[in-house]
């Protein structure tokens, strides 16, 4: 049975569309000097940041250019007697700057146009005035799962090295960090309340376990049990943390929590039929989650009300899958429409599609702490994260 469970839960991963018809925004890349890595670092950002972006490259050296054409405009220039590389430039609202050590290889010019890209859209993200959907994260792997706090972005991905680890964008300071656990593969992670604690779901003990990491010590704590999977963890709050878990049988899972103070587990829910997965806690105290029926396959919203009574919440023809709030009455969720999968919101009885310009397949979301923002993963040619602005989308869909 080991990891059985986690490949049903996983299985809509496993669609991916490829057609897209988001609006791009306009990027000129600016070449201020006329070395070879300072080209090659060029094509490589028009390369990888083309679904994005729609992108020219300019000689300012040869070339008459008219700025104002542009939403976004990066300047690259390699300083050969210090041996810096920097790229830098301005979007309407704000700026950016990202440099390095200049090194001539293919791996260093594909990592720099990465960061350059990355550190563009943190600051796109904080002060720019003219976007309604961003692109956060542009490796050419695999970043998913995310979640933001406290100006930083807590996500997944296999950079680097190949393996899913949990990386930290602080999106102020432009700095990356990760948890360094390069001989397991990580999942979901979340941010507790007072930002003292991540708590996700690991590989780590040899099964599908939920693990406490202290970022003040780093101490890492196993706080699922050693004798079954267990899969999804969320902060309810600053001391529980809500996660599913295999039940007795193998066959079936149910919500359980911690209790980080008393150090408790307690079970929540009781139902052999649904296979439930990724809880939350959604309008006032009620936990959502979305759950395989065993009776029919199908993949649906539900919650359990305060007397840990099960109750449907979206029980549609179409499936719905990785259902996310944070405790308000508003809850994000993907559902799947006939091609693919788009994030939703349901607030007040009411279905509103928020990707419904992206048409590859979406999943992972999740809110601000304000609200203001769905943070979520567009799987188009490759996994990445993406922002959208609740409110611009509103405006959209009521002209």
């Amino acid at each position: 049975m080991k990891r059985r469970i986690f490949v049903i839960f996983a299985f809509v991963v496993s669609i991916i569309s490829f057609s897209v018809n988001v609006s791009k925004d306009t990027l000129l890349i600016s070449i201020n000097d006329n070395t070879w890595i300072t080209r090659q670092i060029a094509e490589k950002v028009k390369s990888i940041g083309n679904y994005m972006y729609d992108i020219e490259i300019k000689d300012v050296m040869t070339e008459t250019i008219k700025t104002e054409n542009y939403d976004v405009i990066m300047n690259i220039f390699t300083n050969t007697k210090e041996n810096i590389t920097i790229a830098f430039g301005y979007f309407q609202g704000g700026g950016f700057s990202y440099s390095e050590t200049t090194n001539e290889t293919a791996d260093w010019v594909e990592k720099f146009a990465v960061k350059a890209l990355e550190n563009l859209s943190f600051q796109r993200f904080l002060y720019g005035e003219n976007w309604d959907i961003l692109q956060l994260t542009f490796w050419k792997g695999v970043d998913e799962y995310p979640i933001y706090q406290n100006e930083k972005l807590y996500f997944i991905s296999d950079r680097y090295i190949g393996n899913r680890e949990i990386y930290i964008f602080d999106f102020v300071n432009g700095t990356e960090s990760k948890i360094p656990l390069e001989s397991s593969a990580e999942y979901f992670p979340d941010i507790s309340p007072n930002n003292n604690f991540l708590v996700f779901q690991t590989s780590l003990f040899g099964k599908w376990d939920i693990v406490l990491y202290n970022l003040i010590t780093k101490k890492i704590t196993r706080i699922s049990p050693s004798n079954k999977n267990a899969y999804s963890p969320y902060f309810y709050d600053n001391t529980l943390i809500l996660f599913s878990m295999e039940d007795e049988s193998g066959q079936g899972t149910e919500i359980w929590y911690y209790d980080l103070y008393y150090n408790k587990l307690e079970k929540l829910s009781n139902s052999k039929r649904l296979l439930k997965f990724r809880p939350s806690k959604w309008n006032g105290n009620n936990i959502t989650f979305y759950a395989i029926n065993l009776e029919d396959a199908s993949v649906n919203i539900y919650y359990l009300d305060e007397d840990n009574k099960i109750y449907p919440l979206l029980v549609d023809p179409f499936n719905q899958t990785d259902s996310w709030s944070n405790g308000s009455e508003l809850l994000v969720f993907s559902e799947f429409n006939g091609k693919y999968f788009s994030i939703y919101e349901y607030n007040n009885n009411e279905k509103i599609n928020l990707t419904s310009s992206i048409t590859n397949d979406c999943f992972y979301p999740t809110y601000s702490p304000d609200k203001k923002y769905v943070f979520f993963t567009n799987y188009y040619s490759e996994a990445d994260v993406f922002v959208l602005k609740r409110e611009a989308i509103y405006k959209q869909r009521n002209n």
